[in-house]
């Protein structure tokens, strides 16, 4: 196993067990509206702060083609990705699941996409890939919860904890692919798979985190943990 795939997977390790955590959370002591906006406001303003601090610096030194069409591949997908989830829910496909299915493959792709930017950031820069791989961890632990909380009630526990064991599994296979395949790689690939990651996890802070967040009223302590999360990263990566 190649040395960067081993420390790749090995700092993903991390979201895994943050997805875990999630989801035994939620089966056992499920969060409050109020509760769960507020770790929506600090999780987006961790990955925002991930990618300002890290990803776009980055790809502003790229070419200015292969960053607008990267980003805006990005875009489609995801505005593909949210067209997919709300059919799925609209036809109500997988019956009782319906409801559950539409956000499942949403964020089971979402895992996919953000495995292969971890694998690739680490190939590009360890301390950027590290970075990345702690603040989605703190996405995916939100994800985990949102996961369980989503499940029929009737569902029974083991069903229930297999899916952010799913997020993780699907997260490392995400990690591995980018890995392997971007491996030696240089130039506009990588500049198209920055751009791309770059535009999903902004998609992902404004469509998805805030989004879903605002539909508690706004307080001042979750506003507050948004500005935390993004200083937190800021100054991590200011230390490094």
């Amino acid at each position: 196993m190649p040395a960067t795939l081993l420390q790749a997977l090995s700092y993903t390790m991390l979201a895994v067990v943050a997805a875990l955590v999630g989801g035994l959370v939620a089966v056992y002591r499920t969060p409050g509206p109020q509760m769960e906006s507020n770790v929506q406001h600090f999780a987006a303003g961790v990955v925002f702060a991930a990618v300002a601090a890290e990803l776009l610096p980055d790809v502003h030194t790229r070419a200015p083609t292969v960053v607008v069409v990267g980003f805006a591949i990005g875009v489609l997908v995801m505005l593909g990705i949210h067209r997919l989830s709300t059919y799925v829910e609209k036809r109500g496909i997988g019956g009782k699941l319906a409801g559950a299915a539409s956000l499942l493959i949403t964020v089971s792709i979402d895992m996919v996409i953000d495995g292969v930017l971890i694998g690739v950031t680490f190939l590009t820069e360890a301390a950027t890939g590290i970075l990345i791989a702690v603040a989605l961890a703190i996405e995916v632990l939100f994800l985990g919860v949102t996961g369980v909380v989503a499940l029929p009630t009737e569902t029974s526990t083991p069903k229930k904890l297999a899916v952010p064991a799913g997020f993780g599994v699907l997260l490392l296979s995400g990690v591995t692919a980018g890995v392997l395949l971007f491996d030696g790689v240089s130039g506009a690939p990588i500049a198209l798979v920055l751009a791309f990651g770059s535009a999903a996890l902004l998609y992902l802070v404004t469509e998805e985190l805030l989004v879903k967040a605002q539909k508690v009223p706004e307080t001042p302590t979750s506003t507050t943990l948004f500005f935390v999360g993004f200083l937190l990263i800021f100054l991590l990566d200011m230390l490094h």
